[in-house]
């Protein structure tokens, strides 16, 4: 076993010193499998003895192997979702870059065209899946992992990595955002993530993939994941993580990648400078080799693979031992995995609609798409409960609602191998032209069905949450979680239901609110919320108010990593004037808060107030005592009886779900008091929930027949 060692972690190599460029994530995942442990540097930075001595090709006939692939599509219907269009011309540039067949070999210099070789190397869509059903090669599967999820991302399906590459299409990489992709070395330990996390947008070079790098990023991730370092791979770094200058004298001692025929280099290769010479006591003293893939050049620059890459690959799939890769081109592999039959398969039923937007206001018309897979679709029947026209076989139709409520969906296709038909229930909501709840509005998060009355998005560990004694008063409120080690740049929703502001229209409404927020550290803006408005059901949304972490959203003066408010002071008040955004006539108003992190603290709120005057600081003065429901047990009929401060009162009934079952609006007699008497048509347990701008309190009422 041979065996070569770094001086010092990698994380250095990876990010810090190649600035912001985009770049491979393989350094930092196998720096992190060596800090926590899961393996040793020398074990992954070695190279087998019968690697090192593979004789290449055998009396030197040609014979070209294949490797089974699977692409796992992870999305959110967003165009992280890519076509099968655009992963069939990833195919095709992957097998021309390792054949030799790119058109442009022409650019190859004349000081390396004598080393530029075949690999022998192909690669083919998989026809069969581990439980030998038919497949075109491509899964999807709907997941907010999408968003830099990685390792976990890849837990949510893979195949056989013995027997298939396995390829994770994602969003984003959550290690850094200059990351295009990253691969699982053949020396590593860990193999259960074993295969290739690739951002959509660098996959081929068609539909989203990009144009600059040319579908050469996953070229370069297979690479990795046949044994290949990168020509800069063995540079030395200080005690602070800076290069040292020290370019050894050739690729295949101390340092490079331990490839005899790549020159050295001191550092990676960007753009496109054929000049460039980096390390100059190599002999002979050749110029950077820019154009080879495992570089980080332009990927319409880099253009070739070495003869000696090509047998340290050859040498890793013809090895059997632990770290060989032996078994994807195995004669069962080839059978188990189908890439030797034509295979058509039944297609899968999927879909959705154009921007995501699935709430539309009563009238509007959206269109659906169809993103059925894994067969071609020779028929179609859709179903659209509630909805104009309440069928079609158009590919993409589109449908009316006319009437408030929710509606689910269904689609069946069909080829000559079969059918597939999906359903989605609840999936359409139309929403009045007038919202059930009224200005004034005020939500203090006390009521626990705030938790279903607004929308709040999450991922994991991070985003919207409803908390006690955070809020306010040290009383409840919400919070978006955030810390160092949140991607930077992703971004959580809190939604708020619609509400009529109509009773205000002469009288300027105004939004007010209460933030809490401190800068985890110096040299930071911070993190950002923006709150929108939207009075068209949420199908076109307008910037309100903008609050940025180091200026006019932090309430502390302090530098404290995961802090969190505990006295009233660190509570900044927020105020927007709506009727200037036009806004002070709508039926229909919904409030969005949008925190897009920067890697450092939490982002709390409370106390969101829609009135004519600003935010009061008063407490709640009405006892929760006088509020009644009666009777209770209910036959069906009760009266909500309490004393509203001569407020108007919303009052919400609700199962034990959070789903709205009658919202109603009531206004206090002469003496204060309401009297509502309410109806509900089914028996069980039910909430009932009143609330205005002084009160919020909610009780239960079993309701025993109608």
């Amino acid at each position: 076993m041979r065996i070569f060692l770094l001086l010092f972690g990698l994380s250095s190599l990876g990010i810090s010193g190649f600035g912001q460029h985009v770049q491979c994530g393989t350094d930092q995942f196998v720096d992190e499998q060596i800090q926590n442990n899961k393996q040793k540097a020398e074990s992954i930075y070695s190279v087998p003895d019968a690697i090192l001595n593979y004789p290449g090709k055998i009396h030197g006939k040609k014979a070209v192997v294949t490797i089974p692939v699977v692409f796992h599509v992870i999305h959110e219907y967003g165009p992280e979702n890519i076509s099968k269009a655009q992963i069939l011309d990833q195919m095709r540039i992957l097998n021309e870059d390792f054949r030799r067949r790119n058109a442009d070999t022409s650019k190859t210099r004349a000081i390396f065209k004598s080393i530029a070789v075949d690999c022998e190397i192909e690669f083919k869509m998989a026809t069969k899946d581990p439980k030998g059903n038919c497949t075109d090669g491509i899964t999807r599967t709907e997941s907010n992992l999408t968003n830099g999820g990685d390792e976990e991302a890849k837990k949510i399906i893979k195949w056989d990595q013995s027997q298939y590459l396995n390829i994770w299409v994602v969003k984003k990489i959550g290690r850094a955002a200059n990351i295009l992709g990253y691969a699982v070395l053949p020396t590593s330990n860990d193999k259960s993530g074993d295969g290739i996390i690739l951002r959509a947008a660098y996959v081929g070079s068609i539909g989203t993939g990009s144009k600059e790098y040319a579908g050469r990023t996953l070229t370069h991730e297979v690479g990795h994941y046949l044994g290949l370092w990168h020509p800069f791979q063995n540079a030395q770094h200080d005690a602070n993580g800076d290069p040292i200058p020290d370019c050894g004298s050739s690729n295949c001692q101390r340092s490079g990648d331990w490839i005899c025929d790549t020159p050295p280099v001191l550092s990676a290769s960007f753009g496109c400078n054929t000049a460039r010479n980096s390390c100059t006591n190599d002999a002979p003293d050749l110029l950077d080799q820019m154009e080879n893939f495992m570089d980080y050049a332009d990927g319409n620059c880099a253009n070739m693979f070495t003869r000696d890459q090509r047998t340290r690959m050859l040498g890793y799939l013809n090895n059997t031992g632990n770290f060989g890769r032996a078994s994807h081109i195995s004669a069962a592999t080839a059978n188990a995995t189908g890439i030797n039959i034509t295979n058509p398969c039944a297609p899968k039923a999927d879909f959705h609609v154009k921007n995501l937007q699935t709430i539309i206001c009563e009238g509007n018309a959206l269109e659906f798409i169809d993103m059925s897979w894994n067969g071609d679709i020779v028929d179609r029947v859709w179903t659209f409960e509630g909805g104009s026209p309440s069928s079609s076989t158009f590919q993409n139709p589109t449908v009316t609602y006319n009437t408030p409520g929710t509606y689910k969906v269904t689609l069946k296709v069909t080829n000559s191998q079969g059918s597939s038909e999906t359903t989605k229930t609840e999936f359409i909501e139309v929403q009045g032209s007038v919202a059930e709840l009224a200005s004034p509005f005020l939500e203090t998060f006390q009521s626990p069905f705030s938790e279903f009355t607004w929308k709040k998005e999450t991922n994991g560990a991070y985003g919207w949450e409803r908390l006690d004694k955070t809020g306010y008063d040290k009383s409840f409120g919400v919070v978006c979680n955030v810390d160092d080690n949140t991607p930077i740049g992703s971004q959580y929703s809190l939604v708020s239901p619609n509400f009529d502001l109509s009773l205000h229209k002469d009288l300027s409404p105004v939004l007010s609110f209460r933030t809490a927020y401190s800068m985890r550290q110096t040299g930071s803006a911070g993190e950002r919320v923006v709150i929108y408005g939207s009075v068209d059901c949420g199908e076109t949304w307008r910037v309100l108010k903008s609050l940025i972490g180091i200026t006019t959203l932090s309430s502390t003066n302090n530098f404290i990593p995961d802090w969190t408010p505990s006295t009233n002071s660190d509570w900044k008040l927020q105020v927007v004037n709506l009727d200037q955004f036009g806004f002070a006539s709508s039926t229909n108003l919904i409030l969005r808060f949008e925190v897009t992190t920067n890697a450092g603290n939490s982002v709390y709120i409370d106390d969101i107030n829609v009135d004519r005057n600003v935010l009061s600081t008063r407490n709640k003065t009405m006892d929760a005592t006088q509020f009644n429901l009666v009777p209770n047990p209910s036959e069906g009929q009760f009266r909500v009886e309490l004393n509203s401060q001569n407020e108007r009162i919303n009052i919400d009934v609700l199962d034990v779900l959070g789903q709205k079952v009658q919202t109603l609006n009531a206004t206090p007699n002469a003496n204060g008091r309401v009297n509502q008497e309410v109806s509900v048509y089914q028996s069980g347990l039910y909430f009932v929930r009143v609330h205005g701008k002084n009160i919020d309190f909610t009780k239960k009422i079993i309701i025993t027949k109608y």
